[in-house]
């Protein structure tokens, strides 16, 4: 094993390099590796003109000012990057890699997460690319733009191909130069181990795919320590793929709380607060079956079911998160306080595509007349869709979270009913969503059951459209609701009215399976003005 200095390993480069990072939000990040190249084409204008892979942002959260400065946004200099690919951006708009992505002075790609990592995992094995049926009829099938995101990229990395009758995407297989890991020691012979990270985040997926085009495989790791002295089933990378190692001695803030690893357990929180989000996960609490195996997505589910979850007494319920911790309880970045088991995230990603999962509780930014579903743009706020096209492919119940309008909202509850003191600016019921995150029609044709829960009000959405189910006490659903929404709802004949965080009063019964041949060519439509632009947009 050669351990070397992060200037030394940057200095290892080379001009052109096709770079392939682990890690995602600021976990298993090599962010010493990416400091160190940033600082070496500050100096040196070298490396130049490389592709970046990335399975997501890799921004590590500061107080008060988000991840400036950390993460891919080192990389974000006119020159160094020349081609990028990643399922995320920043939630800031301002980021310096968000101001770059969306200029012409790089490529930049926004594919699913999910579909990266197996895209990598091919490409380790030597195979001709990956097909896959996730991201048909969304903003990454080449007809709504490839996964372009801004004017310097004008040709999708995808193609759309016929296999056996199905449409599919197709990833040309990757040649990786060099593979940035981090992981948490090291042992003399140069095995890579794991076991105080709170999950993998591509670790093995990024360096074996490296090994394959025989690139360099370069590890941040916190120690260096005897052959033996780490459990076997910690580890990650066997040791003769690794080619250098970067000892950072002290692990990033918040890196290695051992309750997100498992070495200890924590207190989960709980709480039923009164806020619009907090209400909304109560409800969307209240509507799982008992015992069900529940994924929780990004924003409002991860970061306000579980809270309520555990308030409201439902330790039967199971939580799992793309980023591989399965039961416990879900916490901001994907991490898991007290997780049962740690699984890869390519597994956990094959587990989702096939449905495995009873309901995904997902949040939404924009849900339009056909149930399409924008999470991964809104003008020039770009978070990207991360794993959320692969999370929706195969659910087989679908409860999307969110307000019904954003921007300057304010409400309150007064003795069991819903005040809005202030509505909104800007609605998220819309005729045509900005960009297809889920395409609804292809899902609920497949058998997906689609269930939407705002703070006001939840809605079914089937063939027919939308119907509204339920309204909370306090709400008037003619002023505060339809008139809200651009397109015509069905009011159901057994709605019901219930306090703000109730229960919805719709029927916890799992959706249908998706079918084992889901809808082919014809489903797909292609509404008009969106066909690909350039950027993607």
């Amino acid at each position: 094993m050669r351990v070397v200095s992060a200037r030394e390993a940057a200095a290892l480069v080379p001009d052109g390099a096709t770079i392939a990072v682990s890690g995602g939000s600021y976990r298993a990040v090599p962010e010493s590796l990416l400091e160190a190249i940033e600082a070496r084409f500050v100096d040196e204008r070298r490396p130049e003109g490389c592709t970046v892979v990335a399975l997501s942002m890799l921004e590590r959260s500061r107080k008060g000012r988000g991840g400036e400065g950390s993460g891919l946004n080192r990389l974000a200099h006119r020159g160094l990057m020349s081609r990028l690919v990643v399922s995320s951006f920043s939630r800031n708009r301002e980021s310096a890699l968000n101001r770059f992505a969306q200029s012409d002075e790089v490529a930049a790609y926004n594919y699913p997460m999910g579909t990266i990592l197996q895209w990598l995992r091919a490409s380790a094995a030597g195979r001709r690319g990956v097909w896959t049926e996730v991201g048909v009829g969304t903003f990454v099938d080449p007809r709504l733009g490839g996964g372009c995101v801004g004017p310097g990229a004008t040709v999708p990395l995808n193609r759309l191909e016929t296999v056996g009758g199905t449409e599919m995407l197709f990833y040309p297989s990757l040649t990786v130069d060099v593979a940035l890991v981090k992981a948490t020691a090291a042992d003399e012979r140069g095995n890579l181990y794991l076991q105080r990270e709170a999950y993998d985040h591509g670790v093995w997926d990024v360096a074996a795919a490296a090994r394959r085009t025989r690139g360099l495989v370069i590890a941040e790791v916190n120690e260096v320590v005897e052959v033996g002295t780490v459990h076997p089933r910690m580890g990650g990378v066997p040791g003769p793929v690794v080619d250098a190692v970067v000892v950072r001695e002290e692990p990033w803030e918040d890196e290695q709380d051992p309750t997100l690893t498992g070495a200890a357990r924590g207190i989960p929180p709980a709480r039923l607060g009164k806020s619009p989000r907090e209400l909304i996960a109560q409800s969307a609490v209240r509507l799982l079956p008992e015992r069900s195996m529940v994924n929780l997505g990004a924003g409002l589910p991860m970061y306000d079911v579980p809270s309520a979850a555990r308030a409201l007494g439902r330790d039967d319920l199971y939580f799992t998160v793309e980023q591989g911790p399965m039961g416990g309880w879900p916490q901001v970045g994907g991490a898991t306080l007290n997780p049962e088991l740690l699984l890869g995230q390519l597994e956990v990603f094959d587990f989702y595509e096939g449905g495995g999962p009873d309901v995904s509780v997902l949040a939404f930014g924009q849900i339009d007349r056909h149930g399409n579903v924008n999470v991964s743009r809104f003008g020039d706020m770009m978070p990207g869709c991360g794993g959320f096209v692969n999370i929706v492919h195969g659910a087989r119940w679908l409860v999307f979270c969110g307000t019904l309008t954003t921007g300057g909202l304010a409400e309150s509850v007064i003795g069991g009913t819903l005040s809005i003191d202030e509505e909104g600016r800007t609605p998220r019921f819309v005729n045509e969503v900005e960009q297809i995150t889920f395409n609804g029609r292809r899902g609920i044709a497949a058998g997906q059951r689609v269930t939407v829960v705002t703070e006001r009000a939840t809605f079914e959405v089937t063939e027919r459209g939308f119907s509204l189910e339920s309204v909370v006490a306090g709400v008037d659903f003619q002023k505060d609701i339809l008139a809200r929404i651009p397109f015509p709802v069905e009011v159901s004949p057994t709605l019901t009215f219930v306090e703000p965080g109730g229960a919805p009063g719709l029927a916890a019964a799992a959706a249908t399976p998706r079918p084992a041949v889901p809808p082919g060519p014809e489903t797909l439509e292609v509404p008009e003005g969106r066909e690909r632009r350039r950027g993607g947009h």
